[in-house]
């Protein structure tokens, strides 16, 4: 066999073998990116769900009803269905800050008065943790920076 019909053999196969390599590598990393494209949309929704009864505790932080509201949805079934999953797919950051903050809440759930400090402090890292995941990773921003609309007199508070 001379080196024509060889190269007329050879050259077609490895094309075609580089093109299909080319083809699956590139189908899978595009089902990778649609799969956490698919993820970090769950999370974002996740995120907003666990974040509401804490959104409402501060939001009435004046009015013992809007907070008695809140403390029972935190109580309630569905939300520790959503916290369950959350917990499976939320960044491991963000679930890690959400349970700091759930353990110091059941630790004085049976105290008279929290220390909000700790309570803010905790929030705040939350807050921060879900900035960072859902797409602000070299965010500049500290956890108070997290509860500065939220709280007016927070420096002085912190």
């Amino acid at each position: 066999m001379d080196i024509d019909r060889i190269n007329f053999i050879v050259t077609p196969l490895v094309a075609a073998i580089v093109g299909f390599a080319v083809w699956y590598f590139q189908s899978r990393i595009e089902a990778l990116r649609r799969a956490q494209e698919h993820l970090h949309d769950d999370r974002r929704k996740v995120y907003s769900e666990i974040l509401e009864p804490f959104i409402r505790i501060f939001a009435g932080i004046n009015n013992e009803g809007e907070s008695k509201k809140a403390m029972q949805h935190l109580l309630s079934v569905e939300y520790k269905r959503t916290a369950f999953e959350f917990t499976l797919i939320g960044a491991d950051e963000v679930v890690g800050s959400f349970n700091n903050l759930m353990k110091y809440l059941y630790s004085v759930e049976d105290a008279e008065t929290p220390d909000p400090k700790e309570i803010m402090r905790l929030w705040g890292k939350f807050l921060l943790q879900i900035r960072i995941n859902v797409g602000n990773p070299k965010t500049k921003l500290k956890p108070v920076d997290m509860l500065r609309s939220q709280i007016k007199d927070i420096d002085k508070i912190l």
